[in-house]
């Protein structure tokens, strides 16, 4: 999506079994042919759906529901939290997607516009070694001034911050926070053995791939 180029991601284990989350613009199959494992979405917004992807792949696909699934190389379970605000329904506006793959625990934030996690939030998310997360979202009252953003991140100590929502002028924000931004194009190749010792590191990955 050249409107939300940061919200959709490809999980890919060492044996090529992929999970999508929150699919976007997907390139059809004539173009890109990905059959995923498994299809995620957290939440059912259009920057975090693409319905014709999902319909036309063989797979199990969940949206904004809370979950779990064992695929042959991950295992998937999902949290519910809020889109906005701190009170999470039974029927939630938002869930965090966890996968646990190679060794690693990677966590989708979505559009979680919660104050704080819970603590029933934390426990279940464990350390995360990579989590995807929005900064300046006025859908979720979420922008750099209120910081809330940040505020999860400090409570979760991840040891990889993806940004999701945000824009260039972040950029200078992200820096003083967390340091030099790694940028990568396109593709994050990492291992359990490649993570940082220290938290809160900040790796940017660049869309630059178009679909004709």
């Amino acid at each position: 999506s050249s409107a939300y180029p940061y919200t959709s991601y490809i999980i890919t284990s060492t044996n090529g079994e992929s999970i999508v989350l929150d699919p976007t613009c997907m390139p059809p199959k004539d173009v890109v042919d990905i059959k995923p494992a498994a299809i995620i979405s957290t939440h059912g917004h259009s920057d975090h759906t693409d319905s014709y992807f999902t319909k036309n792949n063989d797979c199990p696909h969940f949206i904004s529901q809370v979950t779990s699934l064992d695929t042959k190389d991950s295992k998937i379970f999902t949290i519910a939290s809020s889109h906005s605000g701190d009170i999470i329904d039974d029927f939630p506006s938002n869930v965090i997607t966890v996968v646990d793959v190679d060794g690693l625990r990677i966590a989708h934030m979505g559009d979680i516009g919660q104050t704080i996690f819970t603590d029933e939030q934390l426990k279940a998310l464990g350390h995360v070694d990579i989590a995807f997360m929005q900064f300046d979202n006025s859908y979720s009252s979420m922008s750099l001034e209120n910081e809330k953003g940040f505020i999860l991140m400090e409570q979760l100590q991840p040891t990889i911050i993806i940004p999701t929502h945000y824009e260039d002028n972040a950029l200078p924000i992200f820096e003083q926070k967390y340091g030099t931004i790694q940028e990568f194009d396109n593709i994050l190749t990492i291992s359990k053995d490649d993570l940082p010792d220290k938290p809160l590191n900040m790796y940017r990955i660049l869309n630059n791939h178009v679909y004709q």
